[in-house]
C-alpha cells in the first residue's frame, strides 16, 4: 500500500504533516511529488502552480526556495495544520527514513535537471526509494542512471486506451521502467495479467474505495496507492 501525497485524505499533502501521519498509521511506501525550485532544490508539491496548496500564487519553478518556504501549505486544509511548509525532498526523504518507502514522482517536463537533483538528494538520504514518473525523458534519464533502481511507468487511463495496453508496456519496457502504473479505472485482470506476462509488477494510483481495493488485491495487482492509507491497511490486512 502506498499513501498518496502521505495521508493526504486525512492531512494537507506533500506535506510533513500527511507523511508523518501515514507513517504512524502504518504505511508501507509513502508517495511524494517533486518539482524544482528556480534555484534548483527539489521541493515537494504537486502542481505546477502553489496557488491551490498553499496560501500564494505563481509558478513553482520561478520562485527560490525561500519564497516557496515563506508559504503556508497547510492552513488551506484545516487551521490546525496551519504554518506546514513545503518540504525539500531531502526532508520527506528523512521523514519516512527507517521507517517507510518512498514513491518518488519526478513531475514530468523536469527533465534531467529534476532527474540529477533529486538523485543527489536520494543518494544523501537513507531511505528506500522507488521512482515513478509520466515523463518518457525523466524515465528514460533515471533508467540510465540509476538502473538499480525500482522505476515505475506512470500513465492514465486515457493515454492507455488511446495506445493500447500492448504498447504501453512495450513503452515501459523500452524506457527501462521496471513496473507498471496505470490509473486504476484502467485496470482489470486482464491488464494485470497481461502486465505479469510481460515481466512487470502492477502498482495502481488512486484507491479510495474498500470494495475497489479488495477487487484489485483478488485481481492480483502489486500495489494500491490511495490517500486514505488507515483504510487500505484495515481493508486488505
Amino acid at each position: 500500500m502506498v499513501a498518496h501525497r502521505g495521508a493526504s485524505g486525512e492531512a494537507p499533502e506533500n506535506t510533513l504533516a500527511a507523511f508523518r501521519l501515514a507513517v504512524e498509521q502504518g504505511a508501507q511506501y509513502v508517495e511524494c511529488d517533486v518539482h524544482l525550485s528556480s534555484d534548483g532544490v527539489p521541493v515537494v508539491i504537486h502542481d505546477e502552480k502553489v496557488d491551490r496548496t498553499t496560501n500564494g500564487t505563481g509558478e513553482v519553478a520561478r520562485m527560490t526556495l525561500a519564497e516557496l518556504r515563506a508559504l503556508d501549505a497547510g492552513g488551506w486544509l484545516r487551521p490546525e495544520f496551519g504554518g506546514e511548509k513545503l518540504p525539500t525532498l531531502d526532508e520527506a526523504l528523512a521523514a519516512c527514513a527507517g521507517k517507510a518507502r518512498m514513491f518518488v514522482e519526478l513531475k514530468r517536463g523536469g527533465g534531467e535537471a529534476l532527474v540529477e537533483a533529486s538523485l543527489a538528494a536520494i543518494e544523501r538520504g537513507r531511505c528506500e526509494v522507488a521512482v515513478i514518473s509520466f515523463g518518457p525523458e525523466e524515465v528514460r534519464a533515471l533508467a540510465a542512471r540509476r538502473p538499480d533502481l525500482p522505476l515505475g511507468f506512470l500513465i492514465g487511463r486515457a493515454t492507455l486506451a488511446q495506445h493500447g495496453l500492448e504498447r504501453a508496456l512495450a513503452a515501459a519496457r523500452e524506457r527501462g521502467a521496471s513496473f507498471f502504473s496505470p490509473q486504476q479505472d484502467a485496470v482489470d485482470a486482464g491488464v494485470i495479467e497481461a502486465a505479469h506476462a510481460a515481466g512487470m509488477p502492477v502498482s495502481v494510483w488512486t484507491v479510495d474505495d474498500a470494495a475497489r481495493m479488495t477487487g484489485l488485491a483478488g485481481a492480483g495487482v502489486d500495489a494500491i496507492t490511495t490517500n486514505l492509507p488507515a483504510l487500505a491497511l484495515r481493508t486488505l490486512a
